[in-house]
């Protein structure tokens, strides 16, 4: 395994007593990976943690411990922050579709900003707000005119279900300033245009066009904010022809910028998000072999974790197939015999779908039934982002390795579990 702070002996011990399959976190390359970027952006910007990355409580709560602030996404990602202990002005609320009760329950928890991505939805908030008798804090999410070059994902420069366009913003920016919307205090914009970045060079380069938009805009409009989120996009590599992020070289050149930024305006914070970097190297996803078969010539271990847990090993923005990290665990924690064959192996779920292939032409030591499938760099998008009700198998185990001793975060999903919510009429 490429992640020294998983040993075998481990594994082993904590899926024996919770079970596969399951993931497997440790909150030591959090630690880490906060440390990572702190040093490589400094004290000058503020740090969001994207729950949707993972959003368990207990793994919110370790970012929350490091004092870094939430990211959101949902009324149930609102609680699970509370619950893990961060300040309400601490919290932001994005994406482009919340709900009356999402706003309400913002606007009753009086959280950092509401960030809105359309027109229509400011004049939501603004009427609830209003409703409410309150004022809401909001961020405007801009769509801008460029792309984040090398972005592995894009997400703005282009027709978007993600923000208002630029061209869109005078007509919003006018009536804020002619005080149409009454309820409403703007304190921050957005721009997210990018993912799974890994060229320090292009986070540079867009965060150099971002600002230098949002300084045409506060000239223009006579803007007053509290802060500008960058967004983020920070990458991590999955898979053998991706490299890491270089930090130190994105320190050199976003040190200038940031100095330059705090020149002109002291008192407007920079907010970076971050998800994928701070855990995607701190999780594995382990699934035991039920199975092994031979069909036209190739090599099956089935196992009873597919894409049901892991629909992110399917391939993330590619159109083919990549192999995440995989490696081989015996059930009897006996060493791998370096002098058995290798195979090349199809690793397969348990769902009736062609398409659960989490593992295509891996070459393995020889597997037995029983064995241990571990799937690497797997701690951000599980299974927040799995089907895992396909075929009613329901949530896999999480657990969270922890001061060199480890504990259950979740609970597979029982059958009382998930058919708990059916409603059955006769």
């Amino acid at each position: 395994m490429k992640n020294h702070l998983f040993t075998s002996d481990d594994i082993l011990q904590i899926v024996l007593q919770h079970e596969t399959p399951c993931y497997i976190y440790n909150a030591a390359i959090m630690e880490q990976q906060v440390i990572k970027l702190r040093k490589c952006m400094g004290n000058q910007v503020d740090l969001f943690y994207s729950l949707k990355a993972n959003p368990n409580t207990a793994i919110a709560n370790i970012f929350q411990s490091h004092f870094v602030n939430a990211e959101i996404c949902s009324l149930a990602e609102l609680s699970i922050a509370l619950n893990a202990g961060f300040l309400v002005k601490q919290i932001i609320f994005v994406g482009p579709a919340k709900s009356d009760l999402e706003i309400t329950e913002c606007l009753k928890n009086n959280i950092l900003a509401i960030v809105c991505e359309s027109l229509n939805e400011i004049k939501r908030v603004n009427t609830i707000a209003s409703s409410m008798n309150t004022v809401a804090n909001i961020a405007i999410r801009i769509n801008p005119d460029f792309i984040s070059r090398n972005a592995l994902l894009k997400m703005g420069g282009k027709a978007s279900q993600f923000g208002i366009d630029r061209d869109q913003l005078d007509k919003i920016f006018t009536l804020y300033q002619n005080g149409i919307f009454t309820n409403i205090n703007l304190i921050g914009l957005h721009i997210y245009n990018g993912t799974r970045i890994l060229q320090a060079s292009t986070i540079k380069e867009n965060t150099e066009n971002i600002l230098s938009l949002v300084y045409d805009l506060i000239n223009t409009y006579c803007l007053t904010l509290d802060f500008i989120d960058i967004g983020g996009g920070f990458g991590v590599p999955y898979f053998e022809d991706e490299s890491e992020l270089d930090l130190l070289s994105l320190n050199e050149q976003i040190t200038p910028i940031l100095n330059k930024h705090y020149n002109l305006f002291p008192k407007i914070k920079i907010i970076i998000e971050s998800g994928r970097f701070l855990v995607a190297d701190s999780g594995i996803f382990v699934s035991q072999i039920l199975d092994i078969k031979t069909s036209k010539g190739d090599k099956f271990l089935i196992t009873d974790g597919g894409t049901n847990c892991h629909m992110a090993a399917v391939g993330i923005g590619t159109l083919i197939k990549k192999n995440f990290p995989i490696s081989l665990i015996k059930k009897n924690s006996t060493p791998l015999n370096i002098n058995t064959t290798e195979q090349i192996y199809q690793i397969t779920g348990p769902l009736c779908t062609p398409g659960d292939l989490i593992g295509k032409n891996v070459k393995l030591l020889e597997a037995e039934v029983g064995d241990y499938i571990v799937i690497e760099t797997s701690g951000a998008y599980g299974p927040t982002a799995s089907p895992v009700m396909f075929l009613s198998h329901g949530y896999p185990a999480e657990v969270l390795i922890k001061n060199n001793s480890w504990s259950l975060i979740r609970k597979h999903d029982s059958v009382q579990d998930i058919i708990r919510n059916h409603i059955y009429t006769s």
